[in-house]
């Protein structure tokens, strides 16, 4: 079968196009007892945009492996793709099984989305939930960025959707914690209605070197998590004995340029535009 188009790498990474970002669990090899979908790094590397062949497989193992029974999703991401994590969201709700999600350790933008589409959601009193404004790469005429602000539009009222329908909060007071890059304990999680349990004395690790890649692009990381993460890293130096290898940027200097202004723009754009608070 054809492929309909050449998927845009959104994030730097090890996966080719159209390979699986997740891992399945059959009941009998899972902690929990029931069929597991663990989500621990990006959700999604590459755009899901007109991707048929992705999400065709998502469905195909969660149904194969959860057999229309319990399904628990494991969680540690810092984020990813924001279509995928639409679609995944949406086969999740309509699988005739029980999905439980648990946050082992991070749920942060996208990766909160996919969250959504449990029947109960429960998180590690160690583990962080972060909702943010939804962001695109984007290039070209005026005319042409608007229409990406249009689409960034959409896409966060999706969101706040998804959001008041779990929490019961406000529209407005969503998305003001989404402009603000809000990032909530456990407990804040719980409180706002992100989540229907934390689960306490988890002997897991909170944070995996997977799910904080991500981290450098927020605004808002609260210290303990940053603090963490330079745990690991030093853990990581002294176990290779050399500092790990910088990631090579799939830009040309040009081109971030280039990328750089328009992100300008469309952000000059968002503040004239933002919804009084």
């Amino acid at each position: 079968m054809p492929k309909p188009h050449n998927p845009i790498r959104i994030f730097e990474g090890s996966h080719d196009p159209y390979e699986p970002f997740w891992r399945i669990l059959d009941a009998d090899q899972s902690e929990s007892g029931e069929a597991e979908i663990e989500f621990y790094g990006y959700i999604s590397e590459y755009s899901w945009f007109e991707d048929d062949i992705t999400p065709k497989k998502f469905k195909e193992g969660l149904y194969s492996s959860g057999k229309g029974g319990p399904v628990t999703v494991r969680m540690n991401s810092g984020g990813g793709e924001v279509f995928a994590a639409s679609v995944i969201k949406s086969i999740m709700v309509e699988y005739p099984g029980r999905v439980t999600v648990r946050i082992d350790g991070l749920a942060a933008s996208a990766a909160t989305v996919v969250a959504m589409g449990g029947d109960v959601i429960k998180i590690q009193d160690s583990a962080y939930f972060m909702i943010h404004d939804p962001s695109i790469v984007t290039w070209g005429t005026i005319e042409e960025i608007k229409k990406a602000l249009d689409l960034l539009k959409t896409v966060k009222a999706g969101i706040v959707d998804s959001y008041v329908n779990r929490t019961k909060l406000a529209p407005e007071k969503l998305i003001n914690m989404m402009t603000n890059e809000t990032w909530m304990t456990a407990q804040e999680a719980l409180d706002f209605g992100f989540v229907d349990e934390v689960i306490k004395n988890s002997n897991k690790s909170n944070l995996q070197p997977a799910a904080i890649t991500a981290l450098s692009q927020y605004r808002n990381v609260p210290p303990a998590v940053m603090e963490a993460f330079e745990r690991m890293q030093q853990s990581a130096n002294t176990i290779v004995g050399q500092p790990p290898a910088p990631v090579a940027s799939a830009l040309t200097d040009e081109q971030e340029r280039e990328a750089q202004t328009l992100s300008e723009q469309v952000s000059l754009l968002l503040r004239k535009e933002k919804p009084n608070a």
